[in-house]
């Protein structure tokens, strides 16, 4: 009877995942002095395979820097959750959204700086599935959004005590974190279906004989994504 190589390695997989959690519910402990819910574990479950997914396109795509820089930011982007520190939460966002585009728009900041001109190309590319208008207006509010957190939006108009007790207290949190991990995750699975529609064989290859574990890592959308783009 042969053995199913894939079946030991996402066991393997869910394994260490499962740690992680336990090591991130520990540090918020530390942190917040309270547990994580099942809704940040679940979050953060969905974090942690991505993280593993982009460890295998950047040691099978010839180490590509935009995944290795996701990589960097989603952990520290989970860092920032635990310590509940929104404008760094926002910073992460930020580089994660921008490194994504740049992934699927193949443009590096040497090439291009401006992450503007990005979306415009972005938003002008043919994928493999039905990327809608409001798919965009997401991804785009989302940056904005993080871009206003992190260069201080509103918070500029105060007075300077008020701005520095602010920044020293560090407590301010994103208000319905419930809608903010939904939107996100909605923002990473059209992400990833934008990259296997642009690297579609790559990825593939990266996964040879284990499309089971693409599967498993970002779900069935994607998995039926890429046996459309590869038979093409």
């Amino acid at each position: 009877m042969s053995i199913d190589m894939t079946y030991f390695e996402i066991n393997q997989i869910k394994s260490d995942i499962e740690i992680f959690i336990n090591e991130l519910d520990n540090r918020s402990l530390l942190l917040r002095s309270n547990n994580l819910n099942q809704e940040e574990k679940e979050f953060f479950v969905f974090i942690s395979k991505h993280i593993v997914f982009f460890k295998y396109l950047y040691n099978g795509m010839g180490k590509m820097y935009f995944f290795k820089v996701i990589i960097s930011d989603l952990y520290y982007y989970i860092l920032s959750i635990l310590k509940n520190e929104t404008r760094y939460i926002y910073l992460n966002e930020r580089s994660i959204i921008e490194n994504y585009t740049r992934a699927v728009v193949k443009k590096t900041v040497e090439e291009d700086h401006v992450t503007n001109n990005l979306f415009l190309i972005m938003k002008k590319m043919n994928f493999a599935f039905d990327f809608k208008n409001e798919d965009y207006s997401l991804i785009k509010d989302e940056y904005v959004t993080s871009c206003g957190y992190i260069h201080g939006g509103n918070i500029l108009d105060d007075n300077l005590a008020f701005v520095f007790n602010e920044c020293m207290s560090n407590t301010k949190f994103i208000k319905d974190t419930s809608k903010y991990y939904k939107r996100i995750t909605k923002i990473f699975r059209i992400y990833d279906k934008m990259l296997i529609s642009e690297y579609g064989e790559d990825i593939s290859g990266c996964f040879h004989r284990r499309k089971t574990l693409l599967k498993y890592l970002l779900g069935n959308d994607c998995y039926n994504l890429i046996f459309e783009v590869i038979k093409q």
